[in-house]
């Protein structure tokens, strides 16, 4: 075949291919099933090897977490409560000698077993703690107690009732060592005053086999330790202000940033075991 002729084919056929195949490209290009095949700008990105900006974390809210700031104050409001006791072994460890009435005369209860209750304010810092509290609790005994000085004779024993309350307003002082974000050791101590109502009755006692029992009035005929000049119903009211100073250790629970709860245990006016809850603000 002549060559003139085999480029005059050659040219015919690329004119006609080269409209078909750009028809082509543009049915390609608007084709939805390639939309909905998940090819995206990033994946020819990818496959043409530029890399893409990485996608960012999600912001992390600030200030969920239970770490305290160093440096940072903290202030909590919530409430407490204790219990307050006192053995009757302690009692007599200050020399004095006491017996319940003839028909307890072996009780095992605590000489003075009370709960103290109320509202508390505190101020945090480095794990230093100042709470506030005006608290009301009761100084009483149910049934009435006789004591003595240890080194009395069996005459000297008083019949004493006791109904007395007080209202506390005190300040505790507590340290804390950090066992993890949530935890902590805490110590320290309580001062405060408390402003007390309510009655002690003295009644001057006969000596029981079993316990005592308190004199109806002086008849030293019938009785001689119910005598003249001894105490009969008589209201004690040299009590004005109640001191009031403790030493604390215990333990704080931070389950939340807003929540802190404190289990507590000392000495002072007797044993005392508490819980207290605040919130966090």
């Amino acid at each position: 075949m002549n060559t003139k002729y085999v480029a005059l084919l050659v040219v015919s056929i690329c004119l006609v291919v080269r409209p078909i195949l750009a028809q082509d490209d543009a049915l390609i290009d608007e084709d939805p099933d390639l939309e909905a095949s998940g090819e995206t700008d990033e994946d020819e990105a990818f496959l043409a090897g530029i890399e893409t900006a990485e996608i960012e974390a999600p912001a992390v809210e600030k200030d969920t977490g239970r770490a305290e700031e160093p440096g940072k104050a903290y202030f909590s409001v919530g409430a407490r409560l204790r219990w307050i006791m006192i053995p009757e072994w302690l009692i007599k460890w200050f020399g004095v000698d006491t017996t319940r009435p003839s028909d307890d005369p072996g009780s095992a209860l605590p000489l003075i077993s009370n709960i103290g209750v109320g509202p508390e304010f505190t101020y945090r810092r480095d794990g230093f703690d100042i709470t506030a509290a005006v608290w009301f609790v009761g100084l009483g005994w149910d049934d009435p107690i006789s004591f003595k000085e240890s080194d009395k004779g069996e005459s000297s024993w008083e019949y004493v009732t006791n109904d007395m309350k007080a209202m506390l307003i005190t300040a505790d002082f507590m340290w804390s060592t950090a066992l993890t974000d949530w935890v902590a050791i805490m110590y320290g101590a309580g001062l405060g005053l408390g402003i007390p109502w309510g009655d002690i009755i003295r009644t001057e006692a006969t000596a029981e086999s079993d316990g005592t029992e308190p004199c109806d009035g002086p008849d030293p005929d019938e009785d001689p330790w119910c005598g003249e000049g001894e105490e009969y119903n008589e209201t004690y009211d040299k009590l004005k202000v109640v001191p009031w100073v403790n030493f604390l250790v215990g333990a704080r629970f931070k389950p939340h940033r807003h929540v802190a709860v404190v289990v507590d245990g000392g000495f002072g006016m007797g044993f005392q075991v508490g819980l207290r809850a605040g919130y966090i603000f």
